[in-house]
């Protein structure tokens, strides 16, 4: 038998926490006398989740005295930092009402609930199979779409971290309740636009989770997507899926053979007769499938559609925990988002927050989160590479201005798009590859001398520290003095008479008997990684 694992791979985006179920006394009458939502934490307030969001990773001023190369290390610490703004708690607040709200249609202990259940798996009908509107159910799901980079994924994971993700049930009330949970499961939309992958991924998470066999009881032998759909609609039943998270929906649009129809009416049945919330995220790629489907504009307005696009800079607040005599404006979210960042400084000389560099940032990176707090992180490894002296070691709008050119060269198109506000040009680019800063900084520890200090390059006057520490050495100047021609050379130019520029002139004087020319031009330094721009997981690939 084929193990159609190997066809379709398991692609679960994120895990969480499993525990014993503990009930609640609920304030809301329609919560209570319901295990799967008793056993849920309690209803946060905006105090509450902001506190629960926040992430920040350990930090100590002395870290910035450790040696370069433990430093390099330090510096990705930005990266977990995690900075509850006001959409992450209007999201938590959706979640929040959304999970609670699907539950009450499914309560465990409720007369004829197991009875129903089959009777409502069996109402999921074949995928092709046209579902007429159901005005009188309550919407319950929501579609999250945005720009790539400005944190959607990032931001549900963290919102659903605040809910375990199995919950196993033993005893309810005195009376016996053997089920296991699922409160959210969190997937990735195939590559190819397939329902039947999308299936086979969830068969294979629950069994991932919950250590079952369901993939091989369900999934095995060459099942078609109308055999998968009921039983994936009766395991979200039986296990109280209480939400259903596809990520990447905008690979939808890229599917030719109707699957993203299929796909998207199989999650207006799978509310309908199941009662299982889904969220669809996506970037604008997905927009013109999900504008094509009347039930699903339906369903994602069940909590309210969520844009989530690009941050806006906002006014810059000088002091923002000075009191003013006057009432001053609110730092936008921009300022807030750096003030968090810059918490975690590790080169030498610690600079403040200033409205210089945040508009500078702002203006390579176009309020793109991903954008910036990696061109804030490789900045600092810029600095601390390039550094003639610990006086040097500082973020200054020059260097990030370099970073941001040096590592968004596959995004500039786009970033100059946004700045001149052209949506026509946006519409037709593809979505922006993130940075690999992982590359970025293995080139800048390769620039580092083994005791670990920095190294101090001397560059000319009128060429600064920018490229060089990514890229290298800039190419020499032409030392021989001899003009260069306007017409083309016919006679072979003997040994020695290149220009120091010419990559004749390595493989020249430097190459070795029976060693390729590239090899030679490698070794040089005139030739980068081809691995150089791609996403970390498709290099490895």
């Amino acid at each position: 038998m084929t193990d159609h694992r190997s066809t379709f791979p398991l692609i679960l985006t994120s895990r969480g926490r499993q525990t014993t179920a503990s009930y609640l006394e609920q304030e809301l009458a329609c919560y209570r006398g319901n295990p799967f939502i008793e056993a849920l934490p309690a209803i946060m307030t905006e105090e509450d989740a902001m506190e629960a969001l926040a992430r920040d990773p350990p930090y100590e001023n002395a870290d910035r005295h450790l040696p370069a190369h433990l430093r390099l290390h330090a510096i990705q610490n930005a990266l977990q930092c995690f900075a509850p703004l006001p959409v992450h708690l209007d999201l938590e607040q959706r979640f929040s009402r959304m999970i609670r709200a699907g539950y009450q249609m499914r309560n465990p202990i409720a007369r004829n609930f197991w009875r129903n259940l089959d009777e409502n798996c069996e109402n999921v009908k074949l995928s092709t199979t046209v579902v007429p509107n159901t005005a009188h159910s309550t919407p319950l799901g929501f579609t999250i779409i945005g720009f790539p980079g400005v944190g959607k994924s990032t931001s549900v994971e963290a919102v659903l971290s605040l809910y375990p993700q199995v919950i196993y049930h033993h005893l309810y009330r005195d009376r016996e309740l053997n089920v296991a949970q699922l409160v959210w499961l969190k997937l990735e939309c195939p590559h190819d636009g397939s329902v039947k992958g999308l299936c086979l991924n969830f068969f294979h998470t629950v069994d991932d989770l919950l250590g079952t066999n369901y993939g091989r009881n369900y999934a095995a032998g060459r099942r078609t997507t109308d055999e998968l759909l009921p039983h994936m609609a009766r395991l979200a039943a039986l296990h109280g899926v209480g939400v259903l998270v596809i990520d990447e929906i905008n690979r939808l649009s890229g599917n030719k053979s109707g699957g993203a129809s299929k796909m998207l009416n199989f999650f207006v049945q799978l509310t309908n007769s199941i009662g299982v919330p889904v969220v669809l995220v996506g970037t604008f790629k997905a927009k013109s499938v999900l504008s094509g489907e009347f039930h699903q504009i339906r369903r994602g307005t069940g909590q309210g559609d969520l844009v989530w696009d690009r941050m806006e800079k906002g006014e810059w607040v000088d002091d923002p925990k000075e009191p003013a005599i006057t009432q001053s404006p609110k730092p936008g979210v921009w300022q807030l988002l750096l003030e968090s960042l810059w918490t975690y400084q590790y080169v030498k000389v610690p600079c403040p927050l200033t409205k210089e560099l945040s508009d500078v940032l702002y203006e390579e990176t176009q309020g793109i989160t991903d954008f910036a707090s990696k061109i804030y992180m490789l900045a600092q490894v810029r600095a601390i590479v390039t550094a003639r002296s610990p006086a040097d070691e500082i973020i200054t709008t020059d260097i990030i201005r370099s970073v941001a050119r040096d590592s968004l060269r596959q995004a500039q198109p786009v970033l100059t798009a946004l700045r001149r506000g052209d949506d026509k040009f946006l519409s037709t680019v593809p979505d922006i590859n993130p940075i690999n800063a992982d590359a970025f900084i293995l080139e800048a520890r390769k620039k580092l001398p083994k005791d670990g200090k920095t190294v101090a390059t001397n560059y000319p006057d009128d060429d600064p520290p920018t490229l060089h520490a990514h890229y290298g050495e800039p190419p020499r100047p032409n030392t021989n003095n001899k003009p260069a021609s306007s017409k083309r050379r016919t006679k072979k130019v003997p040994n020695g008479d290149y220009a120091e520029k010419d990559l004749r002139a390595a493989v020249v004087k430097q190459a070795r008997p029976n060693s390729p020319p590239f090899t030679t031009l490698e070794n040089a330094g005139h030739i980068a990684s081809a691995t150089e721009y791609l996403d970390q997981q498709e290099a490895k690939q």
